[in-house]
């Protein structure tokens, strides 16, 4: 039965409302898994001196799962306190809990709920500028009095790998530790993008015993695929099983690409007078992301396989990079891509042929597009950003490069060795 044009674009809109390509989600209807990290995190909160490092790639959903928290962490018999600020590159300590005040009151204000006097009379006073600096004890005293007023504290300090300053990480982690010792009511849930929790925090070491480090990983083809089916089902939509598991082979493991695929094979659907997805829908709305990715991935891609020479074989190497089998922190070995660049070129090509290429990428002429880890005679290389991952698959797609059939060979061949995705 044929669509009406009312219906079409009743549907379209809906479909925009639960597939959220570009900003993080806020809606616990929209959320779909993560719920073993959800639990730790929530068992943190439950815990007095207990705090929070979260970290992982970028592109993961960390701070969805932050939103989604403070949404599933309901008490009757108190309000939740959860202000939630970003840093960035100029972000001090001062300026830290500056915001995090701000977001207080604003909450409280949201929330119609009385703050005592004194946190008010400070945020005037900064306001003001009657006072500039914001020390630890004064951090403590903010959180104890809210504490004293009933209220459960959660201080969320978002994007803390953008602070450049390395005094301000030392004196986070030198809070995180004041507030355990002195047993003050409060979590502090630390998020960023990092490989560990060494390149996030400053003297971590001296907070292990009170902090939860939390690495959250890319999310499962079944993670990935829930995404996809759950906002579906809301929008009375289905999808043929395929479909469904090429974006789940496309996306590697980030939802970000689960909702830009959902959406666009959605509206391709629709505009062929139907509420079911076909394979056929997902592969041109993978040839349709590419077009509209953000214009820092497309410029990256550029810059890393431009050349004047036919057989360079730039795009068919970083083609295999994406293909290859990776370890639990995205990294792959040379001999990884080796199989994957024989299926792009349908022939066999040892480690020497494309080394260079490789290490080129690790280059500022390229990019970098790609990182290699710092390891004594082993080198292993992964995307600096993640996101360039599936777009350099959606690449090889649109381009013929590879075909739908390529990519599930080496999809399936690398979930039966336990890959995360």
């Amino acid at each position: 039965m044929a669509l009406s044009q009312s219906e079409h674009d009743e549907l379209e809109f809906q479909l925009g409302q639960y597939f959220k390509p570009t900003m993080p989600i806020n809606r616990e209807d929209l959320f779909s898994g993560r719920r073993a990290i959800t639990r730790e995190v929530l068992d943190a909160v439950n815990q007095h001196g207990q705090h929070v490092i979260l970290y992982g790639e970028r592109g993961v959903g960390k701070t969805s799962l932050a939103n989604m928290i403070m949404i599933r962490a309901k008490c009757p018999t108190a309000p939740i306190m959860a202000p939630h600020i970003n840093c960035n590159g100029a972000s001090d300590y001062n300026s830290i809990w500056i915001a995090l005040l701000e977001d207080i009151v604003f909450r409280a204000e949201k929330q119609k709920i009385d703050l005592p006097q004194s946190i008010l009379k400070l945020r005037h006073d900064f306001e003001n500028g009657l006072r500039l600096d914001f020390p630890p004890e004064l951090a403590r005293r903010v959180v104890t009095e809210l504490s004293d007023a009933d209220m459960i504290v959660v201080l969320i300090v978002d994007e803390f790998d953008t602070v450049s300053n390395q005094g301000t990480r030392q004196a986070i982690a030198e809070t995180v530790k004041l507030f355990s010792d002195r047993n003050v009511p409060c979590t502090i849930i630390i998020i960023g993008v990092a490989d560990d929790v060494d390149s996030l925090i400053s003297e971590h070491r001296s907070i292990e015993r009170c902090v939860a480090q939390i690495r959250m990983r890319r999310m499962s083809r079944d993670e990935i695929e829930a995404i996809v089916t759950t906002s579906l089902e809301k929008v009375g939509m289905t999808i043929e099983k395929e479909g469904l598991h090429e974006i789940s082979r496309i996306a590697i493991g980030l939802p970000h690409y689960a909702h830009l695929l959902g959406l666009h094979s959605g509206r391709l659907a629709l505009d062929n007078a139907s509420k079911h997805i076909s394979q056929p829908h997902v592969t041109e709305a993978a040839r349709m992301a590419t077009s509209k990715a953000q214009v820092t991935i497309q410029t990256s891609y550029s810059k890393a396989t431009i050349s004047t020479k036919k057989n360079a074989l730039y795009k068919q190497v970083l083609l295999a990079c994406a293909m290859a089998e990776t370890d639990d922190f995205g990294y792959f070995a040379p001999t990884d891509i080796r199989n994957p660049l024989e299926l792009i070129l349908k022939r066999h090509y040892g480690v020497e042929a494309f080394a260079r290429h490789l290490h080129a990428f690790c280059t500022p002429v390229r990019g970098p597009v790609l990182k290699q880890a710092d390891l004594v005679n082993r080198p292993r290389f992964r995307f600096s950003n993640p996101l360039m991952q599936p777009f350099v698959l959606m690449k090889g797609l649109s381009e013929k490069l590879i075909s739908d059939d390529d990519l599930r060979v080496t999809r399936d061949v690398n979930d039966s060795q336990s890959r995360l995705f």
